[in-house]
């Protein structure tokens, strides 16, 4: 006891002030950075998810139709998250398969609300080489709510005589350089609707 006494006796009190004061400072430092970078991490998790569910739409009568897809817990990246989705011209019901019974053609347009800063491309195919949109345009409604419009001009056709598949990938792009604003974007959901116009080849 006499020793530790003796110590503390001998420990300059300006100096162990100044030590205490360097101390709490650097201890608020990191509680702070710590802070950052909990928030930086909760908006750049699921980086690595797969998100891409496959929508599939049959062709096998005049008309048109529509699928959605909900872009949600996106975050900024450099890979683009890709959906897929697949035009048929024959489906079955109850084990019985149904085809169409005249040749056909049909269109796409994909309409996007604007909650997030993305990019859009639409690719047939494997390969991905050639984007298919060939105008980008946005609209307004009654209220106000901004939409987006990617159209693809040319028609594809499938011939009744066989089955046929033709296969899309949505390829969406959160640019990276929003990885700067973790709070803006967090939580947002984007909605894609895909329309198909199906006619009779005449």
């Amino acid at each position: 006891m006499k020793g530790i006494k003796k110590v503390f006796k001998n420990i300059d009190a300006k100096s162990f002030k100044k030590y205490l004061m360097v101390s709490f400072l650097i201890m608020g430092l990191l509680i702070t950075f710590s802070a950052l970078d909990f928030t930086q991490a909760r908006y750049e998790t699921n980086t690595e998810i797969d998100l891409s569910p496959t929508l599939a739409f049959f062709v096998v009568d005049v008309q048109s139709q529509t699928g959605q897809i909900k872009l949600e817990e996106m975050v900024p990246r450099e890979e683009p998250y890709l959906y897929v989705f697949n035009v048929s011209n024959f489906k079955t019901e109850n084990n019985t398969q149904r085809r169409a019974n005249v040749d056909l053609t049909y269109s796409i347009e994909i309409i996007t609300t604007t909650n997030m800063p993305l990019d859009f491309r639409i690719f047939k195919g494997a390969g991905m080489t050639t984007n298919e949109i060939d105008s980008d345009t946005t609209t307004t409604d009654v209220n106000g709510v901004y939409y987006r419009h990617l159209v693809i001009n040319d028609v594809s056709t499938m011939n009744y005589s066989a089955n046929a598949t033709d296969v899309y990938t949505l390829w969406v792009k959160f640019p990276s350089s929003y990885k700067n604003h973790p709070d803006e974007y967090a939580g947002v959901i984007d909605l894609v609707d895909i329309k198909i116009n199906a006619e009779q080849v005449v």
